[in-house]
């Protein structure tokens, strides 16, 4: 019995010591790594095991020693990354998830490294048959304040459809930077502010204040590119309603001198007008003009910059109004007429070469007016038909 008694008991201690070792091995495996070995993880670049335990470290102990190696592993990670030539999902995966962590969200480098892999990413997968959309939102949602990185993501998304982020999105917070008129010699940002404007304007009740629309879309240093490019669009519009609304937000800020007016509301008048108090003014100004040869000589030295000429007016199907308004001209601006006619000559003659073809798409519709003769004069009319044999 005593035997028997013995082994059982040597038995029992082994399983005893076996637990006890155990034990101690599963508390240290509990405990995870120490600075210690996140050191020597360090000192062999080891990125993948040193962020796979970096945060075994009590929060209490993440200070000094550990957030320099935090920085430095981040930085050596993102800079090894961007070494490559392609960068794949699994890495920009990999940044996306320790640039989650607190430590590393004011790290300038390590921030700077993040931009430029993903950017590098998206721009890879955007052209993929199936484009990586989620992956695109979710890196701008991670950090939805940064100007530079908005106009870049912006710039990523051009042409290109599915986007699941408005491109205005990103240019408001761009556009509220101090940097926003840099930004604002893009010409896509340009077409975006005016697109906004656009849409506010349309909005917009009797009431409404298109300065006030104007000031909170637009910064004050935007504005100085935006009202140069409005200028330009003033004189060569990609629709009529462009040259119109161009006018209103310089016309807002205070920003048309005499000469932008005198052009506008003449050309006004020869695209297509309705009743308004626009029409009034547009009538009255040329009432203007008839009584200054001067200042009708600018405006037309500015129509034969034009390619095509303003002549909407030409093909309405409102008889009365392209009667009346042509009346108009012929007594306070007879010189568009003729010198559109003549351009119409010239063009279906063959005297002079135009590289854009036509550039009185209208003139048909003028020739055949009943008052065509008393506008512009017989034989230019005889000429036309002649030449033409319409």
């Amino acid at each position: 019995m005593t035997g028997l008694f013995l082994e059982d008991y040597n038995n029992l201690m082994k399983k005893f010591v076996f637990l006890m070792i155990f034990t101690c091995l599963s508390f240290d495996a509990f405990a995870g790594y120490t600075l210690k070995d996140l050191e020597v993880l360090t000192q062999e670049d080891n990125y993948d095991e040193f962020f796979s335990h970096a945060l075994d470290i009590r929060p209490a102990e993440r200070q000094g020693v550990w957030k320099e190696m935090l920085s430095k592993m981040a930085d050596g990670l993102g800079q090894s990354i961007l070494n490559r030539s392609e960068i794949s999902k699994e890495n920009f995966l990999k940044i996306e998830k320790i640039y989650l962590w607190p430590a590393l969200r004011t790290d300038d480098v390590f921030k700077g490294h993040r931009q430029a892999i993903g950017l590098r990413y998206l721009k890879q997968c955007l052209k993929l048959d199936q484009p990586c959309w989620p992956d695109y939102k979710n890196f701008w949602e991670i950090d939805p304040k940064d100007p530079e990185l908005a106009i870049k993501l912006a710039e990523l998304a051009l042409g290109r459809e599915g986007s699941p982020i408005p491109t205005w999105n990103f240019l408001d917070v761009a556009l509220k930077s101090p940097l926003s008129e840099f930004y604002c010699k893009k010409e896509f940002v340009l077409e975006a502010i005016f697109g906004k404007l656009e849409i506010d304007y349309i909005r917009l009740t009797k009431e409404g204040d298109l300065l006030k629309k104007i000031d909170e879309t637009v910064h004050p240093d935007c504005l100085i590119s935006f009202n140069k490019w409005l200028q330009e669009k003033l004189l060569k519009p990609n629709r009529t309603i462009d040259r119109e609304l161009s006018f209103q937000i310089l016309s807002a800020q205070g920003k048309t001198s005499q000469e932008i007016l005198d052009f506008f509301y003449t050309a006004y008048l020869l695209e297509t007008p309705s009743q308004g108090d626009l029409f009034n003014l547009a009538w009255s100004r040329l009432n203007e003009l008839s009584k200054n040869s001067t200042r009708r000589e600018k405006v037309l030295a500015i129509f034969k910059n034009l390619d095509p000429l303003p002549d909407e007016l030409f093909a309405s199907s409102d008889e009365n109004k392209k009667r009346i308004i042509l009346s108009h001209f012929k007594l306070k601006f007879p010189e568009y007429l003729d010198y559109y006619s003549q351009q119409c000559l010239n063009y279906y003659q063959g005297k002079t070469t135009f590289k854009n073809g036509n550039p009185t798409m209208k003139c048909p519709d003028l020739m055949k007016l009943d008052n065509a003769k008393n506008l512009i004069g017989n034989d230019k009319v005889e000429t036309f038909f002649n030449t033409t044999k319409l």
